[in-house]
């Protein structure tokens, strides 16, 4: 497997042009999707500020383009009408250079509409000279011509009673509260994964910590909460994340996990009462970061998407150097203690033709590219 240097890791993309190359070479490669949203060139992984505005889904994507490593991350924007069908729309957020507060990397977050431009909010990960990490959670504003604007500060810092492990804000509405909250993942300096909460009245400004998320019964599950969020579905409030370095019974080695808790928020007090157990989102092991969208208007289902990918995972596209799709869209219910999962609706739209294939003398068959299959 080839070595990244740092400089390689770390490179400014200056030009799109650059690219060309090594995107005609990755469309020639036999492992590409065919309805999977995927990275144009390099390194796709978390979805992010995944939100209904102006008619159409938006999504944006964790992506480094030189190749399949965690480099310099940026944000690529892509959106869609139905959820089936997308359309690349080009780099959204992209890195200050020298010592700005994201100068290694605009790293995942979430986005919520404000009037007619939807706000950006995400993790700046920040190297000083001797490359101790500092991580910000930044605010940026997307205009309808495309149009990007960073603050020029931060909206806050790390929070000093933790380690340096804080990121992937996700901002929370909470309905007939005149309350916002941003819900970090985080690493205390015991070693444990938890979620730290920041509250305004304005989403724009003012933030204030509020306090460590209680979740009776989890005060040691993994040493890292990434991409948490509370959704309210169905009367019921979910919270989901991403433990990471932790070994649960069913999942063999596999020690980072995307899952889910139902259960109870009490906002007021910051304690999430647990109902069940923890629960894996997908019983398969390439299912991570998981992102609900913001403002779909319906408190009775949310809209899911994950990275196809887990973290320090290698897989055969690295040697052609990109790697990394997104998950189709789920749709997500409440019954019980659990969340039901379905494919969308729209995703009846992917079939053309009924195919009846005839079975050889041999009991086989061929099978087109991409399909989907009865089996009676």
């Amino acid at each position: 497997m080839r070595e990244w240097t740092k400089e390689e890791k770390y490179k400014i993309l200056r030009d799109p042009q650059e690219l060309l190359p090594l995107y005609k070479r990755i469309k020639e490669s036999s492992y590409r999707q065919t309805y999977h949203n995927q990275a144009v060139t390099g390194l796709m992984n978390d979805p992010n500020g995944f939100v209904w505005h102006d008619n159409k889904w938006h999504l944006f994507y964790q992506w480094c383009p030189w190749g399949a490593v965690h480099g310099l991350k940026h944000w690529y924007h892509i959106v869609s009408t139905d959820l089936v069908t997308w359309r690349n729309l080009g780099l959204c957020l992209i890195p200050d250079q020298g010592d700005g507060y994201d100068n290694k990397g605009a790293y995942s977050g979430s986005a919520m509409p404000i009037d007619d431009k939807i706000y950006l909010y995400y993790t700046g990960n920040h190297r000083d000279e001797d490359w101790t990490r500092h991580a910000y959670t930044c605010l940026a504003r997307l205009s309808r011509d495309g149009w990007v604007e960073k603050y020029p500060l931060p909206l806050f810092g790390e929070h000093p009673g933790y380690t340096e492990h804080q990121r992937d804000p996700k901002i929370i509405i909470r309905p007939g509260s005149d309350m916002y909250y941003i819900i970090i993942g985080a690493k205390s300096k015991e070693g444990n994964g938890c979620a730290l909460i920041y509250g305004s009245d304005d989403l724009q400004r003012g933030w204030n910590f509020l306090g460590e998320l209680k979740v009776p019964g989890f005060e040691a599950f993994g040493d890292m909460w990434e991409c948490p969020t509370i959704e309210h579905i169905g009367g019921k409030d979910v919270l989901m994340f991403c433990p990471q370095h932790l070994l649960i019974p069913g999942r063999g080695n596999s020690r980072h996990h995307n899952g889910y808790i139902i259960g109870n928020m009490d906002w007021d007090k910051l304690e999430f009462q647990p109902e069940g157990q923890f629960h894996v989102l997908d019983f398969g092991f390439d299912s991570y970061a998981a992102a609900c969208a913001n403002n779909i208007q319906d408190s009775d289902k949310a809209i899911l998407i994950a990275w196809m990918g887990l973290p320090d995972a290698a897989y055969p596209t690295d040697e052609e150097d990109w790697s990394g799709c997104l998950t189709l869209p789920r749709e997500l219910t409440v019954r019980g203690r659990r969340l039901i999962q379905r494919p969308l609706p729209e995703l009846k739209k992917l079939r053309d033709e009924r195919l009846d294939t005839d079975v050889n003398e041999y009991g086989t068959f061929r099978l087109p590219r991409a399909a989907e299959i009865e089996i009676d």
